[in-house]
């Protein structure tokens, strides 16, 4: 009992600083911080028609490096960095136990009548974008790279990364939006899962 009472906030104990040992109180808080932070976005964004998952992608990034971990006292006091890997790992944990929701939600018989369409759908959805990282690669390459590294995984890096789909947010939106068991959801489900495949 004196071992729980001299780690104590009444002890004059630092709740934010992170401990190997009891990582819970941090965690709890940084949870608290980026739920209310998220949720009091999306009271501003719902009012522009946007679904939950755009207030959660604005929060990731006023709490990461781009705003407010350029505040040095905060990135090492809320967020530092030992503490990172257990918020990663539970996201990742959120995030995998979500698709699989995702997963048993899809009808496999709208899957299987849908599959030329979302094909088609997911070619379109490749080309295009792929073709146009292509053609952007050769205007950005001498401009940010100054001839370092290899052309060729220049030009693939940006071909891909104009043409992946981020399923994620697209199984968000199309949750929130009850549109996950429609015809129209689960060939826009499917052919992004074939995208990112």
């Amino acid at each position: 009992m004196a071992g729980a009472e001299a780690s104590s906030v009444i002890t004059g104990r630092n709740p934010i600083a992170y401990s190997a040992s009891n990582p819970l109180m941090l965690f709890i808080i940084q949870l608290l911080i980026i739920v209310c932070l998220c949720r009091g976005l999306h009271v501003v964004v719902r009012r522009l028609h946007q679904p939950m998952v755009i207030s959660e992608i604005i929060g990731g990034i006023l709490l990461g490096p781009t705003v407010l971990g350029r505040w040095q006292a905060f990135a090492t006091n809320v967020f530092p960095p030992e503490s990172l890997t257990n918020l990663n790992l539970v996201s990742s944990f959120g995030l995998v136990l979500f698709l699989f929701m995702v997963g048993l939600e899809l009808d496999p018989r709208i899957l299987k009548r849908n599959f030329h369409r979302s094909l088609v759908i997911s070619l379109a959805g490749i080309v295009l974008p792929f073709g146009l990282g292509v053609a952007t690669s050769y205007a950005l390459y001498t401009k940010l790279m100054d001839s370092q590294g290899s052309f060729a995984t220049f030009l693939l890096f940006c071909g891909v990364a104009m043409a992946i789909t981020a399923f994620p947010v697209l199984a968000r939106i199309l949750t929130e939006q009850n549109l996950l068991k429609t015809t129209v959801g689960s060939i826009a489900i499917s052919a992004a899962a074939i995208d990112d495949v």
